[in-house]
């Protein structure tokens, strides 16, 4: 299949898909960051092909993709943050390269104030006003890594089972109180930084999200968003023709 590929090496998880004119061209795959076989099998079959990657953390990952390309022939590419002009430019130095892809494709979509929330391993929001200006944002503990520390500190309290589902009501035992409160927490702090991005716009955003966890705490807001599950893989997917 034509086009290149662009693939998120994100904290806990890999993301990837075929891109061309600025756009995924097929349905994007995944796996767990430690697990990267069904990717490797991919590039394996790819030779020559040209790669597109934002890696903000696991440098053990980004290493094994560069011996990847190496072997195989692939023209890699490894994109930091503003080193392509893209749409919306970083507000700060450091600004990690997830955040400010996932924010291109919304602002080039909407074309007015908006705020990008990823739940993944860490829960980010950020601001783009009118003119497409990052005005920075807010990183927080995402669902998993909130629970996960709640469990190492207080180890007395129960595990919780992996199907265990968010409830706004308030909870009959511990296990649930655990599942629903940290889903809460969150969403309490994506309701109050959009309220905080609106007085510092003058104007209520629009709301995009992404991220794997979106789907348990966004119910438990009043908020209205656009999902899109690709966010920084479409991001990556308009660095093709810049470079």
């Amino acid at each position: 299949m034509a086009g290149d590929w662009v693939i998120d090496l994100g904290h806990s998880r890999i993301k990837w898909a075929r891109a061309a004119n600025d756009g995924l061209l097929d349905q994007a795959g995944s796996s767990p960051v430690d697990q990267p076989g069904p990717l490797e099998t991919l590039l394996l079959n790819s030779p020559g092909d040209r790669v597109w990657a934002s890696a903000q953390s696991r440098p053990e990952t980004v290493d094994w993709l560069s011996a990847l390309a190496r072997e195989r022939g692939l023209e890699l590419t490894v994109l930091a943050t503003g080193n392509v002009e893209l749409p919306v430019a970083p507000a700060y130095a450091g600004l990690g390269s997830d955040r400010w892809l996932a924010m291109q494709w919304p602002w080039q979509q909407t074309g007015s104030a908006l705020c990008v929330i990823d739940c993944g391993t860490a829960l980010t929001v950020d601001v783009i006003d009118d003119d497409g200006r990052h005005r920075g944002g807010w990183i927080m503990a995402g669902l998993a890594t909130a629970r996960a520390s709640l469990l190492a500190k207080a180890p007395g309290l129960p595990r919780l089972p992996a199907a265990a589902r968010a409830e706004e009501h308030p909870a009959r035992d511990s296990t649930q109180a655990i599942v629903s409160g940290t889903a809460l927490q969150l969403a309490g702090a994506i309701e109050r930084a959009v309220d905080a991005a609106a007085a510092e716009l003058g104007t209520d955003p629009a709301v995009w999200i992404t991220g794997g966890d979106a789907a348990a705490i966004m119910p438990m807001t009043r908020i209205q968003a656009t999902t899109d599950e690709h966010l920084v893989l479409r991001g990556l997917a308009m660095t093709v023709n810049r470079c």
